[in-house]
């Protein structure tokens, strides 16, 4: 698989497509999580998944342990995709962090204005500013 070049027509069309085809699906462990979202979009637009070593855990359990023993959600994404950049600077495909309401950290992918990240029943839209930490994809 090859790289979408970065905000190329292709790249848009590629990240709509990858939302629409998510935007209605459920919350799921190993599935429709929030890095295995952000991953799967990375995988999407560039051949590289960062969440290889991971794939496969399907349960709250697992997913936490991993991310515990990774240091936590910032840092696994700092050693599998690289260095973070710390605020709100996502632009359309980018991923992000932010900190939910229940004070635990989700990853999102962002559309431009808005993050998209995955919620119980759907997709759900974030304003971009709530982003605590973005990577550049």
């Amino acid at each position: 698989m090859s790289t979408i070049a970065r905000h190329s027509t292709a790249w848009y069309e590629a990240l709509d497509a990858f939302v629409a085809a998510r935007r209605d699906l459920p919350f799921a462990w190993g599935a429709q999580d929030c890095c295995t979202f952000a991953a799967d979009w990375v995988l999407a637009a560039t051949g590289v998944d960062p969440m290889e070593a991971f794939r496969g855990l399907d349960t709250e359990r697992a997913a936490r342990r991993a991310l515990k023993d990774e240091g936590g959600m910032l840092a696994a994404w700092d050693a599998h995709h690289g260095p973070h950049l710390a605020g709100p600077f996502a632009q359309a495909g980018d991923l992000a962090m932010v900190t939910q309401p229940d004070g635990s950290n989700a990853m999102a992918v962002c559309l431009g204005s808005v993050l998209a990240v995955p919620g119980v029943d759907r997709v759900l839209m974030l304003p971009v500013d709530r982003a605590e930490a973005t990577w550049r994809v």
